[in-house]
């Protein structure tokens, strides 16, 4: 009986190296569009400049040739996994059916993102393009990332802890909660393209007429981001989850930060790996029933 759960815990070791690892390709993925790199390698992929080792003479074909690289050895490692974790499904008995499904999400979700990618690069979706096709895709670029990521983080959770018992019956929380990448990546977008000269400027420009789509969109985040961040921390604490309430409680003050500061890189990176962070535990959390009270 020892033997299952120590290779089960081998697994999920592997496995939080590969959510850490999703974390920062999504992270640089993100430092790729707010440096306005994305047409570093032209609109070639998966190559780059048409060469496999591309000149770099610019700053944004190394900033962008290094997401590809790591996108690529990401999607290695992910082909690796799904193959490995399928041949430990029995380490699992209780899960198997869930494990399943998660197991095959995990590479779908992955062969996802890189068409995604390679959709923003070959239709120039890139840059200072500002069209309502590059919004769309943005989207779903953004809200596959965050599938993928708590597909990594669930799968680790699995195997760290063999004997718990999951379920998706509160599946209506988790759409309730992906509206605010959604919502995120319109945001995101429309200050990368349209960064606000003061914050008075950027109320303006938010109700006015004459602003881009982008601009007039961008507050439907803020507005998501209180709103259910909010109603997740009543319900929170209603459920004794006093820990994830408090995480709440910071992401809301760092997205409250960015947005008084107009946004500077750093920032904007942070409220983003947060909000990954944030999306796994409240992906545990939901799915989890034996012990979320405790967690």
């Amino acid at each position: 009986m020892t033997k299952p759960i120590n290779l089960a815990t081998k697994e999920a070791r592997l496995l939080f190296f590969v959510w850490a690892y999703t974390l920062l390709v999504i992270l640089w993925g993100a430092w790729v569009r707010i440096s306005h790199s994305g047409d570093g390698c032209g609109d070639h992929w998966p190559l780059c400049g048409g060469a496999l080792i591309p000149s770099f003479q610019q700053t944004k074909t190394w900033i962008e040739y290094t997401h590809r690289i790591m996108s690529g050895l990401y999607g290695l490692l992910v082909i690796f996994m799904f193959f490995r974790l399928r041949a430990r499904i029995h380490l699992i008995p209780r899960q198997q059916s869930f494990l399943k499904k998660l197991i095959l999400s995990f590479l779908i979700l992955m062969i996802t993102e890189a068409l995604l990618g390679a959709i923003l690069v070959k239709g120039q979706l890139v840059t200072v393009n500002d069209s309502l096709l590059r919004m769309m895709v943005m989207i779903f670029h953004q809200l596959n990332s965050f599938l993928l990521t708590g597909v990594t983080y669930l799968l680790y959770r699995i195997f760290k802890s063999p004997n718990e018992v999951y379920s998706t019956k509160n599946q209506k929380y988790l759409f309730l909660f992906l509206l605010l990448p959604i919502t995120g990546a319109i945001a995101s977008l429309s200050t990368t393209l349209f960064p606000s000269v003061s914050l008075w400027q950027g109320i303006i420009d938010d109700f006015s007429h004459a602003s881009h789509l982008f601009i007039r969109l961008r507050a439907l985040h803020p507005l998501f981001a209180v709103l259910i961040a909010t109603g997740f921390i009543i319900w929170c604490y209603a459920k004794n989850h006093s820990r994830l309430a408090l995480e709440f409680l910071i992401a809301i003050t760092v997205g409250i930060i960015t947005l008084l500061t107009l946004s500077p890189v750093y920032l904007k990176l942070a409220h983003l790996l947060i909000a990954h962070l944030l999306w796994a535990r409240v992906l545990y959390t939901l799915v989890n029933l034996p012990d979320s009270n405790n967690r």
